[in-house]
């Protein structure tokens, strides 16, 4: 049976006016202001972070058990917080923030480990707890290796994957040179003192982490607002 031209038009209608009721998502348009402004901020984090390296007068910096070793477990465990946060939201990436999560949360147990110790009068099992949590992160990745290979594949995409990359370029190529004594005996000579190498690496390793903290931050905001595939 043929419909009638107006019972067409009028579910055309509704269906018009169904698709005009639906809530529609707001997108801020982009803004290059925003975008310096973030830069901004972003190198004004670094500045403060290493602003103790350059204070005057001062013998040396505190390392080991003191503000900078502390500073580094308190960005990472931010870190970390942030993808244990993000797991609600993320939908179908739950796995993946899951795996982040545990991986900085191992990165803050091998910064504490000191600490630990000291508070519980016996060497901490730093190994086995931080075994434990990478091999829940390695089940993880093997129960959802489908989701961890689309995020693998679509990682540059992702915003803050340029400041983590960062921060892992400082922890594995800068630290390993700026960090030995040679380096430092060849470009001082006499002037070199054991103390140096290790100053710079404590700084090189807690500007690494506040990176982490903030590509952190980006990477959990685009996991969680990436939609399940229909």
């Amino acid at each position: 049976m043929a419909m009638h031209p107006a019972c067409s038009g009028r579910g055309k209608g509704i269906e018009q006016a169904q698709v005009d009721t639906e809530p529609r998502t707001k997108q801020r348009r982009p803004s290059w202001l925003r975008t310096v402004v973030r830069g901004l901020l972003i190198c004004a984090g670094c500045l403060a972070i290493l602003l103790p390296a350059w204070l005057p007068n001062r013998p040396s910096a505190p390392l080991g058990n003191g503000t900078v070793a502390l500073l580094q477990a308190l960005l990472l465990s931010a870190a970390s917080a942030v993808f244990f946060g993000t797991t609600a939201h993320a939908g179908r990436n739950r796995p993946i923030c899951r795996i982040l999560a545990l991986g900085l949360a191992a990165a803050v147990i091998g910064k504490v480990e000191d600490l630990a110790s000291l508070i519980m009068g016996r060497p901490f099992p730093e190994n086995w707890v931080v075994g434990a949590m990478l091999s829940v992160a390695l089940i993880t990745a093997l129960r959802h290796r489908r989701v961890v290979v689309e995020f693998v594949g679509t990682l540059g995409n992702h915003a803050g994957s340029g400041l983590i990359a960062a921060a892992l370029l400082i922890l594995y190529v800068f630290d390993k040179v700026i960090g030995r004594q040679r380096f430092w005996q060849a470009a001082l000579g006499t002037a070199f003192t054991p103390e140096i190498p290790r100053i710079c690496r404590s700084y090189l390793d807690l500007l690494a982490c506040y990176l982490l903290f903030i590509g952190s931050i980006g990477l959990a905001l685009t996991l969680a607002r990436r939609e399940d595939p229909p």
